[in-house]
């Protein structure tokens, strides 16, 4: 019996831990981290998202530090500290529409990054580590602004995403979101282990 209260709480901590995508609405299909989304590589009529890396420590350049904000009006900053990583990709068929849709978080949104070269110089500190990303690659990120942007409040992300425009371009944002606070965590866990106890 001591052992499974435990392993419970052991779980419900790490559970809590981690900061990952909750839920999509509309034009957006979470999946686990694709081998490649360098162009052509990961096409569709949607966007995806998926979660890269959880719990690291970053200091990054980034394009969007205001929570409530948008990309058509960000401030930009630098994230300095343990964050989690997420990555929203939309790199159409030739037939498809600008998508729009939400993407809700188990944690706070605490900044964006939409620009090429801020995306390139997170690439590796905060991509999935199996993905190979576009780095390098010019035409990635928010180029088709202010048409196409983001805007986040809260642990919520909503886009409009398109990529019309003379020059063939992708779609890309990374998002960071906060990691709880240690002590948080352990708190939550003690929550649960106490609710289990009082079931049994």
């Amino acid at each position: 019996m001591k052992t499974r209260i435990s392993l419970a709480a052991i779980a419900l901590t790490s559970t809590l831990a981690s900061a990952t995508i909750v839920s999509t609405t509309g034009g957006v299909t979470l999946i686990g981290a694709p081998p490649s989304c360098v162009p052509l590589a990961l096409t569709g009529f949607g966007a995806y998202a998926w979660n890269e890396q959880q719990n690291v420590s970053l200091n990054l350049n980034v394009d969007m530090v205001n929570n409530p904000g948008s990309s058509n009006g960000p401030v930009p900053g630098i994230f300095n500290g343990v964050g989690s990583s997420h990555f929203l990709h939309f790199d159409p068929n030739a037939a498809a529409n600008p998508v729009s849709g939400t993407i809700t978080y188990s944690q706070p949104i605490v900044a964006v990054i939409f620009r090429n070269t801020n995306l390139d110089n997170s690439d590796t500190p905060a991509g999935a580590l199996t993905t190979v990303y576009p780095t390098g690659f010019v035409w990635r990120g928010l180029i088709c602004a202010p048409s196409s942007f983001v805007t986040i409040a809260g642990n919520v992300l909503t886009f409009n995403l398109n990529t019309i425009n003379p020059v063939y371009n992708i779609a890309e944002v990374r998002v960071i979101t906060q990691v709880p606070a240690p002590g948080s965590a352990a708190l939550l866990g003690l929550s649960g282990l106490v609710c289990l106890r009082r079931r049994r």
